[in-house]
């Protein structure tokens, strides 16, 4: 290649843009409302009600709750300490309790669900403490610090990829490299990392780009082949699956200009042609 390939896409990692939000026919009714600097979008299935937080923090975080008549979980949690408080007293306005949170690639802001259970796979555990993602969040709190809350988070239970019956919800976990992936049944969606306006990566080289564009191309293309109409992301508001086939279509070029051993000027230059509304630096 004509030098070392280094490619962020926006923000403090990498943003991928794609306009829309997510209009799926399984639930009833959606709505909005507006928490700190962020809001909620609020889906009404029929046994369960999805609380989606778009945080609108620098990162684009965004971290889910499933409510049930009785009780609470969480996918994930906001990074910072702002919108961290914003999301407790949210959850406390519920009048129910929140019994465990799903941590898989965003560990930030410790123990901010207090008493709940907390569950990761044991390649996330790891991940989280030795692996990308504690790298990655320590990274993060250094640029960020001090509105980041680096903190990891403790973990009290190991889940087993396949079917896992958490809070009283039936929730599929499939194993990634670094997380997992979440697909919730009940209301036919999916959580992954990055889709849409998501922390992609930062990519520096043709290996890297190799191993996490495989890897990222992989849970898409499982999440497609799944079928589930509503997919969430851990950087946007939910999505359809639309949208998973633009990212695929996207990643899929990208890996195959990068084999191309074309220098990065034509590489940024080729992408943006092709995908002009995203960002790339």
């Amino acid at each position: 290649m004509k030098g070392e390939i280094f490619i962020v896409v926006s923000a403090a990692l990498a943003i991928v843009v794609f306009a829309g939000r997510a209009l799926a026919s399984e639930y009833s009714s959606v709505r909005e409302k507006t928490l700190g600097r962020g809001w909620v979008q609020i889906y009404d299935f029929d046994a369960i009600r999805l609380h989606a937080y778009q945080t609108s923090d620098p990162l684009h975080n965004e971290c889910f709750l499933l409510e049930t008549p009785d009780n609470l979980v969480a996918i994930e949690g906001p990074g910072f300490d702002c919108d961290i408080a914003s999301w407790k007293e949210y959850i406390e306005g519920l009048d129910k309790p929140l019994t465990d949170v799903l941590i898989s690639y965003h560990p930030s802001g410790g123990r901010w669900y207090k008493t709940a259970k907390s569950h990761a796979t044991a390649n996330a555990l790891h991940a989280m403490h030795e692996g990308e993602t504690k790298i990655r969040t320590c990274s993060l709190g250094s640029v960020l610090s001090p509105d980041f809350n680096d903190h990891i988070s403790d973990i009290d239970s190991i889940l087993n990829p396949g079917l896992n019956t958490i809070g009283g919800i039936e929730f599929e976990i499939m194993d990634t490299n670094e997380g997992y992936d979440i697909a919730i049944p009940t209301i036919k969606a999916v959580y992954t990392h990055t889709l849409g306006m998501s922390t992609l990566c930062t990519l520096a080289g043709q290996n890297q780009i190799e191993r996490v564009l495989g890897s990222v191309l992989e849970s898409l293309e499982r999440i497609r082949a799944k079928g589930y109409p509503l997919v969430l992301s851990g950087h946007d508001t939910p999505k359809t699956l639309a949208d998973v086939d633009v990212k695929i279509a996207y990643l899929k070029e990208m890996r195959n200009l990068v084999g191309q051993n074309i220098g990065t000027e034509d590489l940024m230059s080729r992408l943006k042609n092709a995908y002009p509304y995203v960002e790339l630096k």
